[in-house]
């Protein structure tokens, strides 16, 4: 796959950027979705999006454009299994950030390549927090993985 796809979602649609086997941007996106995108990830995509266990570890994400400290937080976050959620300081703590809760928050906003990594699995230790894509796409995608909210 090389360009720019549309997957159909539950809220929606994923909007993928690849340039061959590498992802450059994932994004959500309310609205309808035209065409059928090809490829793996599409095809990974709607079996996530169908209820199935997918692991998108497999997938390389260009996190050449991210600053050290968000590749380090997106790499701690791709090890967060599927159903499950840690907060931000869980995941500042597993950086060896221990004060950097808010920072790993604002790395998360800038998330290039959502699902594949899963930020929607970081929570407020007091409640979801936020998401780039709006809070229904958030608790829609703990759901679909058997969390409640």
């Amino acid at each position: 796959m090389a360009g720019k796809e549309r997957v159909r979602a539950p809220l929606g649609n994923v909007v993928i950027v690849a340039d061959g086997q590498r992802v450059r941007e994932l994004h959500l996106r309310h609205g309808r979705t035209s065409g059928r995108a090809s490829g793996a990830l599409a095809d990974d995509l709607r079996r996530y999006f169908a209820g199935e266990r997918v692991d998108f570890r497999r997938y390389e994400v260009d996190l050449a454009p991210c600053t050290a400290f968000e590749r380090t937080v997106y790499e701690a976050t791709r090890k967060i299994p599927y159903g499950e959620t840690r907060t931000y300081g869980e995941i500042a703590v597993a950086i060896g950030r221990p004060g950097a809760a808010r920072a790993v928050g604002q790395a998360l906003g800038k998330n290039p390549a959502c699902i594949v990594i899963p930020c929607h699995r970081v929570v407020a230790s007091i409640g979801l927090g936020g998401f780039t894509g709006g809070l229904a796409w958030k608790e829609a995608l703990l759901r679909l993985e058997g969390l409640s909210v």
